[in-house]
C-alpha cells in the first residue's frame, strides 16, 4: 500500500476504509492470532498461528509437520489477521515470502521474542513472512436495527 493515509470507501454492506500500511502495522502490532495461507501443488492450505511482528516482518513458531513442508515446498504466503467488535470489524492481509530461520543469531532473538506458545512442541521452528504487500480495511457496522419495534 502506497497511501500513508486511510482512504474512506462505500461497499454495499456499509461504510469501508482502507487502512494505510503505518495503521495495519500497528492492528498487526496488537494482535496475536492470524490464519496462514499456503499453496502447494496448487490446493490451498489455511492454518491457525499466534505471531507477533518483528519491526516489519510476522514472526511465528511451529514445528515439523504439515505447515513446514508447505512453506518449504513454496515459500509465497499469505496472512491474515482480524477483529470483530459490535460496531466494527477490521482485517489485514501480508502477501510474502516466509522463510525458516536457521542461523543461530535469528533463532536465539525469535527465542526472546514475546511469541504466544498455544502448545508446547520439543523442537520449536521459527518462520518469518517478509512482506511484498500489506493491506487492510476497516468495516463500519450497521447500526440500524433490524427488530421490529
Amino acid at each position: 500500500m502506497n497511501s500513508k493515509l486511510d482512504e474512506d470507501g462505500w461497499s454495499p454492506q456499509g461504510p469501508v476504509t482502507e487502512l494505510a500500511e503505518e495503521h495495519c502495522w500497528e492492528f498487526l502490532q496488537r494482535s496475536s492470532v492470524g490464519r496462514l495461507a499456503v499453496s502447494v501443488q496448487d490446493r490451498p492450505a489455511i492454518f491457525p498461528v499466534n505471531f507477533s511482528c518483528d519491526g516489519h516482518t510476522i514472526l511465528f513458531r511451529t514445528s515439523a509437520g504439515a505447515k513446514l513442508s508447505d512453506l518449504q515446498a513454496n515459500e509465497f504466503v499469505a496472512f491474515e489477521a482480524d477483529e470483530h467488535t459490535s460496531r466494527q470489524s477490521l482485517s489485514v492481509i501480508v502477501e510474502g515470502r516466509a522463510h525458516q530461520l536457521t542461523e543461530a543469531a535469528e533463532i536465539s532473538a525469535a527465542d526472546r521474542a514475546s511469541l504466544p506458545m498455544w502448545i508446547p512442541v520439543a523442537v520449536p521452528v521459527y518462520v518469518r513472512i517478509t512482506p511484498i504487500s500489506v493491506r487492510g480495511r476497516r468495516f463500519t457496522h450497521s447500526l440500524i436495527s433490524t427488530h421490529a419495534e
